[in-house]
């Protein structure tokens, strides 16, 4: 008899499911929301690399990737940018109405 046998046993993609912590919500300053505009307006287009863990933007290194990607996502969303995603690689382009915002 094994020492498991009076435990219930679930199936391992409900015990998985249920020991992960949930999704934190992603706060950025208006100093690093300014410093991404900033960029995004002086180049016209930004490429952010489809990367959420990496610690620093590859453009704007005092900014974590991930900050970068939920700024222009939000962008996006608004139609201030478009987005086109190619080998793991978002590229973000300035429109009118993003001109005009």
């Amino acid at each position: 008899p094994s020492s498991r046998a009076g435990q219930a046993s679930h199936p391992p993609h409900a015990r998985d499911s249920a020991a992960q912590p949930p999704a934190k919500m992603v706060l950025i300053s208006k100093k690093e929301r300014r410093q991404i505009l900033e960029h995004l307006f002086q180049e016209g287009v930004i490429c952010v690399k489809k990367d959420p863990r990496a610690c620093r933007h590859n453009e704007l290194e005092a900014i974590p990737n991930l900050h970068v990607m939920m700024v222009l996502r939000s962008l996006c969303s608004r139609a201030f940018v478009t987005e086109k995603f190619n080998w793991q690689w978002y590229y973000y382009m300035l429109t009118n109405e993003g001109i005009d915002y």
